[in-house]
């Protein structure tokens, strides 16, 4: 049975992440639209409400006031992130120059995932930011910051975001260079809220001043969600989807690269610019897929992807290398290690060398008796599709992990998938 027919996934969740926590530092009113409702974005609309933020229900979305980096809650207050890496890290920046000591911390999950390479720069900033060996809960004090240059060692949207964040209330320009590109959506806002981000290739320099809230923002579908789908459709004979009002970023859309270059009938029709490219995309079935291999400088414009594209490699011809993704071992699991794992128990040759990731195809699913996803939302999105290609139904353990990204997946899921 084939995937057919159109969805408009969930608002994008990077996106909805910083609408909510940028608007602690900018002034006015903004209506969003489409704000992602997972429980990650969740958290993050907590924790802005606990440093005083309005964020109250409207028709067809949320009326955001901004605080103008006016707020301070008192001293040892604990913010709590939950699963939330990304609301983690930016807050580590946004707080490091606000008065007050505040405690970040999270789920089991989230204090095993590592915070010191956030910490170090922001320090140098003259932050005073004091992790637990590394990692959660993390300590801040605010401090007054000063402007850096600063190399990152590892291609992080949420570090740069970090960094690009804490020195809106610095004494001089902040400069960031990124060892590869990377999600643009904090330079994006900042430029787009009145602020100055000037991008000259992988150096990024920020001169500090106020932002203002636009008094509408429409949040456009996540690509991270639409890829298990999108990827589905691709492998699955029969199968054509469409997702509509899609994010179309170029850090954002490697994935659908790299299902192309598999072989896939892939299509983007573009219908906004600004301030992010929105517009459609069609993934459909053209015959067996082939393998591919997946180059360092692809991996930050699909990293959230590869467990899904993993799974499509199961049914390409020949051996798929995904290289130097030891990003994933530091997401909500040891993410490569469960993908490798994962597959193996469905049958599929899957290896993990050095940092690299290697599956080699076509797979003729086995069934075990159940499957893990770890509690992690991405791998457990991917087993559901698993078992739609084997035209099977086993349980996936930790399934309930889902709407921490996708609330509305199950929903879907029963829509597009031909019984």
């Amino acid at each position: 049975m084939p995937f057919l027919g159109q969805f408009a996934p969930p608002g994008d969740k990077s996106i909805s992440h910083r609408l909510v926590l940028m608007s602690l530092l900018a002034e006015g009113r903004m209506h969003v639209a489409g704000l992602s409702v997972c429980e990650d974005v969740n958290a993050s609309l907590d924790i802005f409400r606990a440093l005083g933020g309005s964020a109250s229900p409207e028709a067809d979305g949320l009326s955001v006031v901004g605080l103008g980096g006016r707020w301070r809650g008192p001293d040892n207050l604990v913010l709590d992130c939950r699963n939330s890496g990304t609301t983690f890290r930016l807050l580590m920046g946004l707080l490091a120059s606000r008065p007050g000591r505040f405690v970040l911390d999270g789920d089991s999950q989230l204090r095993r995932r590592p915070m010191e390479r956030v910490a170090e720069p922001l320090r140098l900033m003259g932050a005073s930011v004091e992790t637990q060996n590394g990692k959660p809960p993390v300590s801040v004090v605010g401090q007054a910051l000063t402007g850096i240059v600063h190399q990152l060692t590892d291609a992080s949207a949420q570090l740069k975001g970090a960094l690009l964040l804490a020195g809106l209330s610095a004494a001089g320009r902040t400069v960031v260079v990124e060892p590869a590109k990377t999600r643009d959506h904090t330079e994006r806002l900042i430029n787009h809220w009145g602020g100055q981000v000037a991008v000259d290739g992988l150096r990024l320099t920020l001169t500090p001043g106020p932002l203002t809230l636009p008094p509408f923002f429409a949040a456009p579908g996540d690509p991270s969600s639409a890829a298990f789908f999108l990827a589905a459709a691709a492998m699955i004979p029969g199968s054509r989807v469409t997702a509509v009002n899609v994010l179309l970023s170029h850090g954002r859309t490697g994935f659908l690269r790299v299902l192309d270059r598999m072989g896939a009938k892939v299509s983007m029709t573009l219908t906004s610019d600004t301030p992010e490219p929105v517009g459609e995309v069609a993934v459909a079935y053209d015959g067996p897929l082939s393998a591919v291999e997946v180059s360092a400088s692809e991996v930050p414009s699909l990293i959230d992807e590869i467990p899904i594209l993993a799974l499509a490699a199961t049914q390409a011809q020949g051996v798929t290398i995904f290289r130097q993704v030891d990003e994933l071992r530091i997401k909500e699991t040891d993410r490569l290690m469960s993908i490798r794992h994962q597959l193996g128990a469905l049958g599929a040759r899957a290896a993990v060398e050095g940092d690299d990731l290697i599956v080699e195809g076509p797979t003729s699913f086995i069934l075990p008796d159940s499957l893990d996803s770890g509690h992690d939302h991405r791998l457990a999105m991917t087993l559901t599709m698993a078992l739609k290609a084997a035209k099977a139904s086993i349980p996936v353990l930790g399934r309930e992990s889902i709407p921490v990204s996708y609330p509305n997946f199950d929903q879907h899921l029963s829509e597009l998938w031909q019984d």
